[in-house]
């Protein structure tokens, strides 16, 4: 059989590139964000097409730092090209709003690292998903009752189809028997397809990508340890000490394969990439400049650190409003983050957060009675913000219809279906939109020349679309960024 693709994958299960926050991204000649409209009041909205990114990262960072900005009401709208890309999307966004009477801080960082990087999870991760899928089967299948569980989420522009295929995702999901997603050995079928005759000596082969590679390209924070664990097993991050042994389905897809018979047939595996890992989205970039601190030219923390700071951070701010503040003590330590900074959080997201548990309850008991036999309880309120699925691929078909002529003012464009980025497109963009191209720099498998290469190539689609560099590109940038000036 064939490899199923490079080490890239034929899915992005994460990014490759780091995390924003897209309101902030909205450049300062966009003046299309304060042109009034017909009864003369400025725009109080913000809308934001993302297309492939693989996850859902821009969408909680710039939900968690909203209150950083002017308020604006955000609609974020998603195209990806797998259903099961959409279905981690609603189970990551379903956890990060978790409220605190239901999941602490600590519970939902470790929780979310694990969903997000690893392929073999604890058993009480792997009950968690069983649990939310059985609650995205009924939001799936009744729509209403999805409003009233998960507000911030709409379904409703998906195909019927799609959310059928998306229930049987979904039921793949809550099956109880590992067997049918061993993930050890489809993993380590994918690491001897791809390597070839270096499996024997992978070591060496990794820690090459690592040294000559990462670290080269700015990624220095990623240890040997945390690299050579995940390119050998495809487990990024153990925050907990715990037995890793449930197999991680949410990063089961399907894909068809040809045979040596030449007959093509249908397969469950893990096909996404196995190279660069889901280290830079969230852990090398940071707001918080102790943790890049070094020792001996060593630096102390790594990038299982930094991404449990970020998503700690995100989850303190998403929940309170408040940006957080990393204690002294912990700054000053030289010892993991994972239990001070995490429990530090916790207890001040307690106090913080008091007054803001107290106006709600309420909202709480009302919401639990009103669908006693469903799962229901009030996640976070985000009542400003939206983020609509669109239908899987549908970049190309909906430029033509009304209500999305010029409405996007961020746009975000990944690596993997930048190719569909064409000047049939030009219409939907407001006037002075930002655009945001993720560029290779990530992709261990392409070279600095195909980067550069790579990275003209999309300055010159985006010139064909009505779009204006920026900014000069230099090698070092994961990001191309764009103004729209029109025809």
């Amino acid at each position: 059989m064939s490899s199923g693709g490079e080490g890239f994958g034929s899915i992005t299960w994460w990014g490759f590139s780091p995390v924003l926050d897209l309101q902030n991204e909205v450049l300062e000649s966009n003046s299309s964000m304060d042109i009034p409209d017909e009864d003369g009041k400025e725009s109080e909205s913000l809308n934001i097409l993302i297309v492939g990114a693989g996850d859902c990262r821009h969408i909680i960072k710039t939900i968690a730092q909203r209150k950083r900005h002017k308020h604006k009401k955000i609609h974020f709208y998603v195209i990806e090209n797998n259903p099961e890309l959409l279905a981690r999307h609603l189970l990551l966004m379903t956890l990060a709003v978790e409220p605190q009477d239901k999941m602490g801080l600590q519970e939902k960082t470790e929780l979310f690292l694990e969903i997000y990087g690893n392929t073999l999870i604890r058993q009480q991760t792997y009950q968690y998903i069983q649990d939310k899928a059985n609650l995205f089967i009924e939001m799936t299948a009744d729509l209403d009752y999805a409003d009233e569980r998960m507000p911030i989420v709409d379904m409703s522009q998906m195909k019927h189809k799609e959310r059928d295929i998306l229930q049987g995702v979904f039921k793949f999901w809550r099956e109880a028997d590992p067997r049918y997603f061993d993930v050890s050995n489809l993993w380590d079928h994918r690491l001897r397809c791809y390597l070839g005759a270096r499996y024997d000596n992978r070591t060496g082969a990794f820690d090459w990508d690592l040294n000559m590679k990462l670290h080269e390209i700015g990624a220095k924070v990623i240890s040997k340890l945390e690299y050579l664990r995940w390119r050998e097993k495809g487990i990024a991050f153990e925050a907990r000490e715990g037995v890793y042994d449930r197999p991680n389905k949410t990063l089961s897809s399907g894909m068809f394969i040809k045979t040596r018979d030449g007959n093509t047939v249908p397969m469950r595996g893990y096909w996404g990439d196995m190279v660069t890992g889901p280290f830079v989205t969230f852990g090398i970039e940071s707001e918080e400049q102790s943790l890049y601190k070094l020792a001996n030219g060593q630096h102390i923390k790594n990038s299982q650190d930094i991404t449990l700071h970020n998503l700690l951070a995100l989850f303190h701010e998403l929940q309170t409003g408040a940006k957080y503040e990393l204690p002294p003590e912990a700054a000053d330590s030289d010892c993991s983050s994972k239990v001070v900074e995490i429990e530090d959080v916790e207890m001040d997201a307690e106090v913080t957060g008091e007054n803001h548990e107290h106006d709600e309850d309420s909202h709480h008991a009302q919401q639990h009675h009103k669908h006693k036999h469903k799962e229901f309880y009030a996640p976070i309120q985000c009542d400003d913000v939206c983020v609509h699925f669109l239908p899987l691929n549908c970049l190309n078909n909906i430029h033509s219809k009304t209500k999305f002529q010029k409405l996007f003012n961020v746009v975000f464009m990944s690596t993997s279906m930048v190719q569909q980025f064409h000047p049939v497109l030009r219409p939907m963009f407001a006037n002075d939109c930002t655009l945001i191209m993720e560029l290779a720099t990530f992709i261990l498998d392409v070279n600095k020349d195909q980067a550069s290469g790579f990275a003209k190539r999309v300055t010159e689609m985006a010139r064909d679309v009505g779009f204006e560099l920026a900014a000069p590109i230099n090698p070092a940038q994961t990001f191309a960024r764009f103004v729209f000036k029109g025809a």
